[in-house]
């Protein structure tokens, strides 16, 4: 039921994303300013929810989130004033997916060697999901639009 209720929010986003309207977007972050994540019936897949913070700002609402180990769908809202993307990587590889990234202008979106799952780059007010396969650890999520992971555009991804 779940997996009927993603696939027609995903449907519904870009219908009005394709009529020029605001697309759907999914629970913002849980009161403790952490990203949620909610496990799905079956096949050990699970849902994430990470948002951009509000406003101009280079950073993402949370700075931590945490989900269950295999296929994970990812929604990146971005309610900001700015482009961003969402890119997962393995801890320390953070800066070598931003270097990589600066040959695909205007997306800036690092090679699938450097990145284990990524958003498009979206507009202020858009979202995009996309799925990846994760192994319990620790991983970061960071934003590779030029300057942002510099100016502190990063987060800690826990997989269990």
């Amino acid at each position: 039921m779940k997996k009927l209720s993603l696939a027609l929010l995903l449907v519904v986003s870009l219908t009005l994303a394709a009529c020029g309207g605001e697309a759907a977007t999914t629970a913002p972050s849980t009161d403790n300013g952490a990203a949620t994540s909610a496990p799905s019936t079956g096949g050990g897949s699970s849902t994430l929810t990470i948002d951009a913070a509000a406003g101009g700002t280079l950073a993402f609402a949370a700075t931590a989130a945490e989900t269950t180990a295999g296929e994970v769908t990812v929604t990146f809202n971005n309610p900001g004033a700015l482009a961003h993307n969402l890119v997962i990587v393995k801890t320390g590889e953070e800066q070598a997916a931003v270097d990589a990234s600066m040959a695909s202008a205007p997306d800036f979106l690092p090679p699938a060697d450097k990145a284990l799952g990524h958003s498009k780059t979206i507009a202020a007010g858009a979202s995009d999901t996309f799925t990846v396969s994760l192994q319990p650890g620790t991983y970061s999520f960071i934003c590779t639009y030029p300057a942002h992971y510099a100016a502190g555009m990063k987060g800690t991804l826990t997989v269990k």
